[in-house]
């Protein structure tokens, strides 16, 4: 006798014994046997149920916390654009846009910053660019809705700075390494590792006093009459997200009179 023939005789007596007897009779008998026999596929049964739910009710946290990670994410981005907006200096007069920064032009000695504004938002060539923090750069080049942001320390860049504890006068310049120096410091001068070095009053690019960096080491010029101060900027350009534009431009009406 085969094997399946013993499942349907197996199957058809366990019907029969099932259908024998009263109402009370076959009740207690399925009952028992849903307690033994048919228990490990019952259990079965219910615990692919349970899987199942479980499945469900899983897919429903993952998507409910990726719309959490998103929430939290664009919250994040806001508090931190909120946070770059803010201007704390003593110069607030000055109207100004906040920018994204969206992109670089250039190798790494020769790169510029590409924001999301332009023309259009009021932006124009030579407008200074600052963070909460200090000086960025200044505008070099403006399309309709973006603009290039040459960064302070950049090889062709020249900026009048200061010392904001003597007023001792300098011009920032910087090295194709990014390395950025007060120089024009006559031998002798008041200077100190340490000092605050901020833009300064003959500035043609910023207001005077916006900060720059701290003096963090002083050489001698290889002409062995000036003296070098190396800057460590407030802000590093390329680990930026936001910049504010100053829409402020130095009068120089004086070199018009005094030329006349």
């Amino acid at each position: 006798m085969s094997r399946q023939n013993v499942y349907y005789i197996f199957f058809f007596i366990l019907a029969l014994i099932l259908l024998i007897g009263t109402s009370e009779q076959r009740e207690t008998k399925a009952q028992f046997l849903n307690k033994t026999l048919f228990y490990p596929f019952a259990n079965s049964v219910r615990t692919i149920e349970e899987l199942f739910k479980i499945r469900k009710e899983n897919q429903q946290l993952k998507t409910q916390l990726a719309e959490e990670l998103i929430r939290s994410n664009d919250l994040l981005n806001q508090l931190e654009k909120n946070e770059d907006a803010k201007v704390d200096y003593t110069e607030t007069d000055y109207e100004h846009v906040l920018a994204g920064i969206i992109g670089y032009q250039g190798a790494f000695e020769d790169r510029t910053l590409v924001i999301d504004k332009g023309s259009l938002d009021g932006i124009e060539i030579g407008y200074p660019v600052i963070t909460r923090s200090g000086v960025v750069g200044k505008i070099i080049s403006v399309s309709l809705n973006y603009a290039i942001v040459l960064p302070f320390n950049h090889s062709t860049f020249k900026l009048g700075v200061m010392s904001s504890r003597n007023k001792l006068q300098g011009l920032l310049v910087s090295d194709i390494y990014s390395d950025s120096y007060m120089s024009l410091i006559k031998l002798g001068s008041d200077v100190i590792i340490g000092d605050t070095i901020v833009t300064s009053n003959i500035s043609s690019i910023f207001p005077a006093n916006f900060p720059v960096g701290t003096v963090t080491l002083i050489k001698e010029h290889s002409n062995q009459i000036n003296m070098l101060a190396k800057i460590e900027g407030f802000t590093d350009p390329i680990n930026l997200n936001y910049v504010i534009v100053l829409k402020y431009k130095r009068d120089n009406a004086y070199e018009t009179e005094l030329n006349n």
